[in-house]
């Protein structure tokens, strides 16, 4: 009962979107968003008393996400599927028959979760998902570099994001923006390099974020026709934005900061998909070479006018348009 398919991220990349939209159609099953199980709770190995008195954040986590889920029943009502469902989930013992047990609903559909974090996993842990699922498909979203980091350095600001933003000085913006992990998060090329190792490139569908949002339908019978099930389903979220944190601006300095952190990065992207890791290139480019005098740059990049910059230089048969796909299609260079 292992899952048909996973989602292994970019975080911030559009994978709730993704997920809302999957988990509509009614020929996919998906327990819930993040399982979170190769990254963290294949080798926690916690006992029930640890979760219920530990001191780790996980165990604070994991206290939270019971009470809520308390809350939710005493209020709903569930279903004694449900109910007996969420007593496995949150009190048995984390090992690969676990995680499988997650799925056994789902008994007749295609299934699958995702969890964004897997996109780091190293090599080691990519063979352990790989030995108990190796035709298991993948699916990875990857977005502008620049515009990853910004969405996840103001991903706690909630809905005072934009004045919160403004009252940080650029210095305390770039140390939150050059972290580790967000560093790892934005190394797509490791990520491919990594699942790429175990997984053929027919069974990874590579998605762009700019495809959401130009072309979000087309995008969704392409990721539909991938996973085998009715790609003209039309889902209720299809041109809904999900968690969107966005202000609609993002600091220039910070920008450009950025552009010349991910330099050589989307110059790589750039070679390998061509389309809009181009686009990301330009971005980059543009900001290191001509950075805007204001202090504010519009965001999302294509809503800003390097949008109609780049556009302008193509050649009339190199407009944009849907690219996302299997790896397979997708590259332009190896």
């Amino acid at each position: 009962m292992y899952p048909d398919f996973i989602g292994i991220g970019a975080q911030k990349a559009g994978t709730t979107w993704l997920y809302q939209n999957l988990r509509a159609h009614p020929q996919v099953y998906m327990p819930r968003k993040e399982l979170h199980y190769f990254n963290r709770k294949l080798e926690d190995g916690s006992s029930m008393f640890t979760r219920l008195f530990g001191k780790r954040e996980t165990d604070g986590e994991w206290r939270r996400q019971v009470r809520n889920r308390t809350i939710t029943h005493l209020t709903e009502r569930p279903s004694l599927q449900d109910l007996l469902y969420d007593i496995r989930y949150y009190t048995g013992s984390y090992n690969d028959r676990w995680y499988a047990s997650l799925f056994k609903p789902g008994r007749g559909k295609v299934k699958g979760e995702i969890t964004p974090a897997y996109s780091v996993l190293g090599k080691e842990k990519v063979a352990h998902v790989h030995s108990i699922m190796p035709e298991a498909k993948l699916i990875f979203f990857m977005r502008n570099p620049i515009e990853r980091v910004w969405s996840q350095v103001t991903m706690r600001f909630g809905t005072v994001e934009k004045d919160s933003a403004g009252l940080m000085s650029e210095d305390k913006l770039v140390r939150r923006a050059v972290r580790n992990n967000a560093r790892l998060l934005t190394d797509y090329l490791r990520t491919l390099e990594n699942w790429g190792t175990f997984y053929s490139e027919e069974q990874i569908f590579v998605g762009f974020l700019e495809d959401v949002s130009f072309f979000p339908g087309e995008l969704l019978k392409s990721i539909y026709s991938f996973l085998g099930v009715d790609p003209f389903f039309e889902p209720p979220f299809l041109e809904k934005k999900i968690h969107s944190r966005s202000s609609g601006t993002m600091p220039t300095g910070l920008a450009v900061h950025l552009a010349n952190e991910y330099r050589e990065e989307t110059g790589h992207l750039a070679d390998l998909f061509g389309a809009y890791a181009s686009f990301w290139d330009y971005c980059v480019r543009r900001l290191i070479e001509d950075p805007p005098q204001e202090e504010q740059i519009p965001y999302p990049l294509w809503a800003s006018s390097l949008w109609g910059d780049w556009t302008d230089e193509l050649p009339s048969d190199e407009k944009p348009g849907l690219h996302s796909g299997p790896l397979s299609t997708v590259q332009v260079s190896k």
